[in-house]
């Protein structure tokens, strides 16, 4: 036993995490240099090639981690929180109908209090962009569930609790998006949040599914349904171009909903609902190997009922 491994030999949680950080920014930045060597400046072909690398790069990488870092050779994939247990399909479909339902209420605050122009343009090649851009959204959103949900927020939460591995990485994702056009203090502070709802959806079933449906749903009926920006990116918008009018504190400027109170107000809404809602914990094979040392805490107040419960109904 040393400072790195325990008695098994197994890498313990906080220089797990250490090594996944690193391991994520590595496949960020190679991802990043590959797509761009490839796209050139072709925007949306350059999101496809990166996202769609990076969730496989990093599949991969944390579950040679797992291998060689935990001792589990089988289930590496379901351990990163993706089981295709009993209930997984259910659960990306509440995730999903769950985001669709928020941003529909924030839109509606919006046409109510303010004013919403749109402009469509249906083409053949607005219809042949429809599948890569809906690609790009899932595979992006997957990608960082996996950064910010997956293996690396699953080894602080072992090592320093689920409540500071929330702040943590809340804050990273938060951050992350800073860079985004038209980026303002609002937008971070909501996109913060909304962190925290992933990680505490992720908390209550111990899977990605619920967290990555909500995520692809919310980004997806916001920019391809809508038509607004997503965090101030509008590559999104292939035929449905919307502007929104009124005080920014209604519209979030540039940046979008996620920088406006009706975003903040759904956002607190879908606290409430991954916080309160009876979950089921998803049976992870390959889940049990943390048990053996220190158990993964759960987060205060959302543990899962005594009796079998029901899963997200929405």
């Amino acid at each position: 036993m040393n400072m790195f491994t325990d008695t098994e030999g197994r890498l313990r949680p906080a220089w797990a995490f250490v090594l996944s950080a690193l391991l994520a920014g590595f496949s960020f930045f190679l991802c990043s240099y590959f797509a761009s060597s490839i796209a050139g400046d072709h925007m949306l072909r350059f999101e496809a090639i990166f996202r769609s690398c990076l969730a496989g790069l990093l599949i991969a990488g944390f579950s040679w981690l797992l291998a060689v870092g935990n001792h589990i050779e089988e289930h590496r994939i379901a351990a990163q929180g993706l089981p295709l247990a009993q209930g997984w399909l259910r659960q990306l479909a509440a995730g999903c109908g769950l985001g669709f339902v928020l941003l529909v209420i924030a839109v509606v605050a919006v046409a109510l209090f303010g004013r919403l122009t749109f402009h469509a343009t249906l083409t053949s090649h607005n219809l042949l962009r429809i599948p890569i851009v809906l690609l790009v959204l899932a595979t992006g959103s997957l990608a960082e569930e996996l950064m910010f949900r997956g293996y690396p927020f699953q080894r602080l939460v072992e090592a320093i609790g689920s409540g500071g591995a929330i702040l943590i990485f809340s804050m990273l994702f938060g951050f992350v998006h800073w860079m985004n056009p038209g980026a303002n203090p609002w937008g971070l502070l909501n996109t913060v949040l909304i962190g925290v709802v992933l990680s505490v959806a992720y908390l209550r079933t111990r899977a990605l599914w619920l967290p990555w449906g909500l995520h692809f749903a919310w980004n997806t009926t916001l920019g391809l349904v809508f038509g607004l920006p997503v965090s101030g990116i509008r590559m999104f918008n292939v035929f449905v171009h919307t502007t929104a009018v009124g005080p920014e504190w209604l519209t979030g400027g540039t940046y979008g909903l996620e920088a406006s109170l009706p975003g903040a107000s759904v956002v607190l809404i879908g606290l409430i609902v991954v916080w309160r809602f009876p979950l089921r914990r998803l049976t992870d094979p390959a889940a049990f190997f943390p048990s053996r040392h220190d158990p993964a805490p759960d987060p205060p107040n959302v543990n899962t009922p005594p009796h079998p419960p029901a899963e997200l109904g929405l």
